[in-house]
């Protein structure tokens, strides 16, 4: 390996006596060059960083050539959520500004939550963000969108709002109506601070999956952006396995770790769904000889949640809230492709779980060196951990 065997100015703390369970193993200052606020011209033509944890390697190509990396009877495991246009932007009455983040419509968390048309009006679960709080009673509604029906606040805490619209539909069709794409707060930043604008319309289309088919996430899993059809269909023609697992990613998936230990840190639920078709793809994969590689955190989190089950791939919905960190076995996955994950994160400890901690630090040093871009519209990598 190259940088790997020695220390690197990008983390915080080097040397050989670190404490694995210490946020700030996990803390490495990256220059904003290198955080990515728009995808790469095309989906599959980004970087792609390939760790061999036998060899004790890393090569650099990039994605359109992930075949010559894989082999016939490997299973890749797409998640294959689809991000729902959560963001809303309202007024109150006075004239302030209310951004509206929708995390669920009613009580249900389930994709199909999403397309049914509710009974009693539409009703969505909120993260809000406005320069004085938001209040029970208060109507939300855009002067310059009259056709978009006022919200009545009908619950209030801070940061949070329960709010119903009188429309007729279901909460996907309103959303795709006056919603828009949910892009993280890096991004969002970042655009801002370029005086460009946030959202653009090559976001409708580059911060989904072209594979998305269940409804309901609110971030997109973004190691799967880089795929293609024609890539998928390469990829297929080789004898390379496909299946699928639903996890709605959630805005817990940027929520910081306050705990300067990951021991005790608090984490996030998620809903997920894996179907015994899932479970007898893997079972085949296992047979012949063959690997399992999570496409994306989202998608490893789930298998190794429903690997822990006593009674797995059952085809139920579960919710899980299982940390994926150093010391925390991985039992189902023998690879993970994902993008590069901001600092001090819980995504990248899950990387440090799958490939060793001094390999994870090798590998984002090599990254940073080589000018790859970060986080969920940057460059990918596959890691392929030592059996």
């Amino acid at each position: 390996m190259t940088s790997s065997e020695k220390d690197n100015d990008l983390w915080r703390l080097n040397g050989e006596e670190i404490d694995l369970d210490d946020l700030d193993a996990y803390d490495y200052e990256l220059d904003e060059a290198l955080i990515a606020d728009e995808p790469a011209a095309r989906r599959d033509g980004s970087k792609l960083l390939v760790y061999d944890g036998l060899e004790q390697t890393i090569e650099h190509e990039r994605f359109h050539r992930l075949g010559a990396y894989l082999r016939a009877g490997d299973l890749l495991v797409f998640n294959d959520t689809q991000v729902v246009p959560a963001r809303l932007t309202v007024y109150k009455e006075t004239g302030g500004r209310v951004e509206l983040f929708v995390l669920q419509p009613g009580e249900d968390t389930t994709p199909g939550a999403w397309t049914d048309e509710p009974s009693q009006g539409l009703v969505f679960h909120c993260m809000t963000r406005s320069s004085k709080p938001v209040r029970t009673g208060m109507v939300l509604a855009d002067r310059d969108r009259p056709q978009l029906p006022a919200a009545q606040v009908v619950a209030a805490e801070p940061g949070r709002a329960k709010v119903r619209f009188d429309w007729q539909g279901s909460p996907l069709e309103f959303l795709q109506a006056f919603g828009e794409v949910p892009l993280p707060p890096y991004i969002v930043k970042k655009r801002e601070r370029a005086g460009s604008p946030v959202v653009r319309e090559l976001d409708l289309k580059r911060y989904q999956t072209v594979y998305a088919a269940s409804p309901g996430a609110v971030a997109a899993p973004t190691a799967g952006l880089h795929f293609t059809d024609p890539l998928l269909s390469e990829l297929d023609a080789m004898g390379v396995e496909r299946a699928c697992v639903t996890l709605t990613v959630g805005p817990g998936t940027f929520q910081p770790v306050r705990s300067s230990k990951l021991s005790e840190h608090d984490m996030h639920c998620e809903e997920y769904f894996a179907s015994p078709e899932l479970g007898a793809a893997i079972d085949a994969c296992r047979k012949r000889g063959g690997r399992v590689i999570a496409v994306g955190t989202t998608s490893v989190r789930a298998l190794e949640s429903e690997a822990r089950r006593e009674d797995p791939f059952s085809g139920a919905w579960r919710s899980t809230n299982l940390f994926l960190r150093p010391g925390v076995p991985i039992e189902i996955c023998d690879g993970l492709i994902t993008n590069f994950h901001l600092p001090r994160s819980t995504l990248l400890a899950l990387v440090a779980a799958m490939a060793g901690y001094r390999a994870m630090r090798s590998i984002y040093e090599e990254a940073a060196a080589a000018g790859y871009r970060f986080y969920s519209y940057g460059d990918s990598s596959l890691i392929l951990p030592a059996p």
